[in-house]
């Protein structure tokens, strides 16, 4: 008898290096500061589940042997082979009912929909996906939310009173005096460090982030932008949020090339002194007017209570047509939480840590570190090995 989709699988991390704008959170939350692999690397997210991810025969995450593979933001969308591992999509195609369940299979095909980030990042552009129903030749929507680990700030919405025309016109012209600069410095008359004073000095004049929502996020809150449409951006503070946005993102698994829509990307120049595209036009065609979707508290989700025990505290925190996520607080060491599933789940520990037992096997996960469930487990139990053991809980 075939036991592959009736255990619960150790998930390999895709580390994503990022010098300029990582740092040591998600490899501390890992405890893997002492891997030599990883001393002095600043790592700016972590591919905790997508279609790419190679699924651990390990039993424990403190298993010598067990730890992430470290990668680019070009090179992680490349399958790779890693020992002592089996790759998901491999495993969801031998038996895609039995590892994904029924429901998801019949809507998304026999491949992981899911991406599910672990990130720590500065700055980004100021961007959105199309509205959710719109169609499009070039776009892809990209349903995401982001939950936040610690203290944030970022732009979310068009402020109300925003002249869209005045907005059009100043980034699209913000935009034509950036590539006439970096048309400058690639043709050698302009040094790279005049004109990045240049460059600073046109973003002041035009000062995008006079049209949106400048909002400060509060750690525990969760930001849902799954109906897209809507203007969003990660902001840089490093005097009040000195670690960056550091946030677990859950997100349909479309790629940026086919979904990012870009209108300010801050001026970043790259190391061969180009600038990336924007899609000005495509943004404010495709941005959503509405006065409730600019609003940034339509977007905050706050937890409902699911059930309290003696032994947990279940939360559901996000319930979209794409995707949920639920949050499991077990209080005492030996607390067991059991949940009978029809789908996979993937279980992310926060804090604490667990043994996580389904079908023939378990399997012992420290924080920062995630389990992939295959939906013919048909249940799970997750037991607390630390008190204030918290998961968080996908699918």
């Amino acid at each position: 008898m075939d036991t592959t989709h009736n255990r619960p699988y150790l998930v390999i991390p895709k580390l994503i290096e990022q010098p300029t704008w990582g740092g040591t959170y998600i490899v501390g939350t890992k405890q893997w500061q002492q891997k030599h692999e990883l001393i002095g690397k600043k790592i700016g997210q972590s591919y905790e589940l997508y279609d790419k991810s190679n699924l651990s025969l390990a039993g424990s995450s403190e298993d010598p042997l067990f730890t992430g593979e470290i990668t680019d933001s070009k090179l992680v969308e490349q399958q790779t082979q890693v020992k002592n591992s089996i790759g998901l999509q491999q495993l969801i195609l031998d038996d895609p009912i039995n590892i994904l369940g029924q429901r998801i299979v019949e809507t998304y095909g026999p491949s992981m929909h899911l991406l599910l980030k672990f990130t720590q990042a500065l700055g980004n552009s100021f961007q959105l996906h199309i509205p959710d129903g719109t169609k499009s030749t070039r776009w892809k929507a990209k349903p995401e939310s982001w939950y936040y680990f610690e203290d944030g700030l970022i732009t979310c919405g068009v402020k109300k009173d925003t002249n869209w025309q005045e907005y059009q016109q100043g980034v699209t012209e913000l935009d034509q005096e950036i590539q006439k600069i970096s048309e400058n410095v690639r043709g050698g008359s302009l040094p790279y460090e005049d004109a990045r004073l240049r460059i600073d000095m046109f973003i002041k004049r035009y000062n995008p982030w006079q049209y949106v929502n400048v909002v400060r996020i509060e750690k525990g809150t969760l930001l849902d932008l799954s109906s897209c449409g809507i203007h969003h951006s990660w902001e840089e503070d490093l005097k009040t949020i000195p670690l960056g946005n550091v946030l677990y993102e859950i997100q349909l698994n479309v790629m940026d090339d086919v979904a990012t829509i870009r209108n300010f990307d801050k001026g970043k120049v790259g190391k061969d002194r180009s600038l990336r595209p924007l899609q000005i036009e495509d943004y404010f065609a495709l941005a959503d007017r509405s006065a409730d979707a600019n609003d940034p508290n339509i977007h905050m989700r706050v937890s409902t209570l699911v059930e309290k025990t003696s032994a947990y505290i279940h939360e559901k925190l996000l319930d979209t047509k794409y995707y949920g996520m639920d949050r499991v607080t077990l209080e005492k060491i030996g607390s067991l939480y059991v949940s009978a599933i029809d789908t996979f789940r993937h279980v992310f520990v926060r804090s604490g840590s667990m043994t996580l037992s389904a079908g023939t096997m378990s399997v012992m996960v420290n924080a920062g570190h995630s389990v992939f469930v295959p939906a013919g487990c048909l249940t799970y139990a997750v037991k607390s090995t630390e008190d204030n053991t918290e998961v968080l809980i996908s699918y």
